[in-house]
């Protein structure tokens, strides 16, 4: 799989992608994990063996080009999606799946793409909805958003296009407690919220959010109430929380730095928290605590920095351990993933030395 140094998701030009996209640490059914990154010509996955790392096993994924972009749900199969150029050099979206941790992929098949083009439009974001549902949106070639999801009894069904002038690159979407989708479409003065009726349903404008939006990446995350939040970045480098369903929409901390925004939720002295992770100017890793389903009440709230010593550009990944505590993992452009653990009781975003796996 061919692959490009990483850059800042937003608004940069979106044939040079970074490497990879969404939940690329996952968890099967028994609670291992799997890291799975892009390699040449394969997909390369990391599985969590004892106290230890089993890989990289080499999977398979001929003319398969970056980004990456990975997505788990509820029923623990992992779904793999990337692109690559036909015969006649058009760019379609492939996607893989593997069933069982440790297992093989489930080929690749080809999903076509929004428009016909010999380039990319933009990085695909992909959620599972609660019936086990793949769902894949990206920017099209008009700068609208399109978006294509499996059917409950196999293959998938028609590209939708949502309409739209001049989206970002990045999106973000998120599965509520119901099991539904929702996708939040950003430009430069909005954010947009699609959502569906019912499972499997077309995706719908539901509202409009008019705020300034500024370079950095789109986050979402469902709370334990099952609501869905977004966390994005505004022209002054101020992370704000938009919480639809809450009514809440208030600025939290300003942002580490430039890369992306990885959100995940955690028990922290018995109370469920979002921890944030963000990459800093100077290629740190930097971690932040709020509460969850009332992030306001930690705004303000400070980042705690990491070195894991790998450089700037980094992929980010955060997945709770089968043991409790977070494992939170870095991939550097180029290089093998680092991974640092946090412990249980320490109270916060408290993680111990970066190592690689092994």
């Amino acid at each position: 799989m061919a692959t490009d140094p990483a850059t800042t998701p937003s608004d940069r030009d979106p044939r040079d992608p970074a490497p990879l996209l969404g939940t690329w640490l996952t968890r099967g059914r028994e609670g291992l994990l799997t890291a799975s990154t892009p390699g040449e010509g394969a997909v390369r996955r990391w599985t969590q063996k004892g106290n230890g790392w089993k890989g990289p096993d080499l999977l398979p994924a001929p003319g398969v080009r970056a980004p990456l972009t990975v997505a788990q749900g509820a029923d623990n199969y992992i779904h793999l999606l990337g692109t690559r150029l036909t015969p006649a050099g058009q760019v379609e979206l492939v996607h893989a799946v593997q069933l069982q941790t440790g297992r093989p992929l489930l080929g690749w098949t080809a999903l076509g793409y929004p428009n016909k083009t010999d380039r990319r439009t933009g990085d695909p974001v992909a959620a599972v909805d609660g019936e086990g549902r793949l769902c894949v949106a990206l920017r099209n070639r008009g700068s609208g958003v399109s978006v294509r999801c499996q059917q409950t009894r196999g293959g998938w069904a028609r590209w939708q296009d949502l309409g739209g002038v001049g989206t970002r690159d990045t999106l973000a979407a998120a599965v509520d407690g119901t099991g539904l989708v929702e996708l939040f479409v950003p430009d430069a003065t909005s954010i947009g919220r699609y959502t569906q009726e019912k499972p499997g349903a077309a995706f719908a404008l539901a509202e409009r959010l008019e705020t300034a939006v500024g370079s950095g990446s789109f986050a979402a995350l469902a709370a334990a109430d099952g609501t869905v939040s977004l966390f994005y970045p505004d022209e002054e480098g101020m992370i704000h929380l938009w919480a639809p369903h809450r009514g809440q929409h208030r600025p939290l901390l300003k942002a580490a730095g430039p890369g992306p925004l990885v959100p995940a939720r955690l028990l922290v002295d018995g109370r469920d928290c979002t921890v944030l992770a963000q990459e800093t100017g100077g290629g740190e890793v930097a971690f932040a605590v709020l509460p969850s389903e009332d992030e306001g009440e930690g705004a303000g709230a400070g980042w705690a920095p990491t070195a894991p010593g790998a450089g700037r550009g980094l992929a980010l990944a955060l997945r709770e351990h089968r043991e409790g505590g977070l494992v939170a993992m870095a991939l550097p452009p180029g290089g093998e993933p680092l991974a640092a653990r946090q412990t249980t009781g320490e109270g916060g975003p408290a993680f111990g030395r970066w190592e690689p796996l092994g």
